[in-house]
């Protein structure tokens, strides 16, 4: 028995530098970006930094395809934008908020 033990804590401590020296495994967190979600434009508030889109599934968030408004982090993304528009976005959640926080048409 006391053979058996001291093989396991000699193997344990000769495996420990082995695994301490190997590179970490690639970032997979929020940082890493998501793909851009799909969508269209239903309206368009310029003075309230909104926009409502009916959008397939948002991966940066969870959320499922439906239709509802988002705050806009730069008022600037709106430009050029019409309502009827096929648009790629990108969402963040901002506290309680969803917030677009890129914009662009779709091709």
């Amino acid at each position: 028995m006391k053979n058996l033990l001291i093989a396991t804590l000699l193997g344990s401590a000769l495996a420990f530098p082995v695994y301490a020296a190997q590179p970490a495994a690639a970032d997979t967190s929020a940082e890493v970006a998501a793909p851009l979600s799909q969508g269209e434009v239903r309206k368009i508030d310029l003075a309230g930094q909104k926009i409502t889109l009916r959008h397939g599934p948002l991966k940066s968030v969870g959320m499922p395809p439906m239709t509802m408004a988002f705050g806009v982090s730069d008022a600037a993304l709106l430009e050029g934008i019409s309502v009827g528009d096929k648009v790629r976005f990108q969402v963040e959640q901002q506290g309680s908020r969803y917030v677009v926080t890129e914009l662009q048409a779709a091709e």
